[in-house]
C-alpha cells in the first residue's frame, strides 16, 4: 500500500467535454496535501496554504448552492454570467490556481516516472512547467529554497510506502495510476478555460 493507494477520494476519469463533479474533485484536491508534506512540510508550507485557501474558496461557493453548481464547469459558468471571473478573488481564479498545483504534481511524478531520480531536478522542471511564470521575483525566492529542500530519491520512495511491506515497483505503479486520473482532470480544465478564455498570465 502507498500514499497513492490508501486515498479514499481519488481524481474521477474524464472524457473531453466531460463536466468534472465539484464535491469529488475538492476531495481528491484535499488529499494531494500529504504528498507536500513528503517534499518538504516546512518548505511547502506556502504551497500547501495555497492549495487549502483555493480548495476552501470553491468549497464555500459549492455550499452556498449545492443543487446548482454541481461541477467545476458551472461554478465557472456562474461567475462569468455575473461578470465576476476575473476578479482576484472569484472562484475562477482561485481553480485556475488549484490547477497549476495539480499541473506541478503531475509534472514532478511524471519525471519521476520517466526515471529521473534526482528529486531537485524533477522539483524544477516541474515548477518551470507549471507555476513559474506566474509568480514575481520574491515567490520565485520562496519557491527556489523549497525546492532545494526536496528529499533523496529513496527516503521520497520510503515515504510514499504505507506499509514496509510494498515494493519500489508498487509505489511507481501506484503513482501511474493516480496521475492518469489527475492529467485528466487538468486537461479538460485548461481546455474549458481555453473556451471560455479565462486563462490569465496575471502574476503574483
Amino acid at each position: 500500500m502507498s500514499l497513492f493507494s490508501q486515498t479514499e477520494h481519488k481524481f474521477q476519469q474524464i472524457k473531453e467535454g466531460e463536466e468534472i463533479q465539484t464535491q469529488p474533485f475538492l476531495l481528491a484536491c484535499s488529499q494531494i496535501i500529504p504528498f507536500f508534506d513528503v517534499l518538504g512540510p516546512t518548505a511547502f508550507k506556502p504551497v500547501k496554504s495555497d492549495i487549502n485557501g483555493n480548495i476552501q474558496r470553491l468549497q464555500q461557493k459549492f455550499d452556498k448552492a449545492p443543487q446548482e453548481l454541481t461541477s467545476l464547469q458551472k461554478i465557472v459558468d456562474s461567475e462569468i454570467a455575473e461578470g465576476t471571473s476575473k476578479g482576484s478573488y472569484s472562484c475562477t481564479v482561485g481553480l485556475l490556481w488549484l490547477k497549476r498545483a495539480l499541473e506541478f504534481v503531475y509534472v514532478f511524478l511524471e519525471t519521476v516516472l520517466s526515471g529521473e531520480q534526482d528529486l531537485v531536478k524533477c522539483a524544477n522542471k516541474a515548477y518551470e512547467a507549471s507555476l513559474k511564470r506566474y509568480h514575481g521575483w520574491l515567490v520565485k525566492g520562496i519557491f527556489a529554497v523549497a525546492v532545494r529542500a526536496v528529499p533523496y530519491y529513496q527516503d521520497f520512495i520510503v515515504a510514499l510506502k504505507k506499509d514496509p511491506s510494498t515494493s519500489d515497483s508498487q509505489v511507481l505503479e501506484d503513482m501511474r495510476t493516480s496521475i492518469t486520473l489527475l492529467k485528466a482532470n487538468i486537461d479538460e480544465i485548461n481546455r474549458f478555460y481555453t473556451q471560455k478564455g479565462q486563462h490569465s498570465e496575471d502574476t503574483v
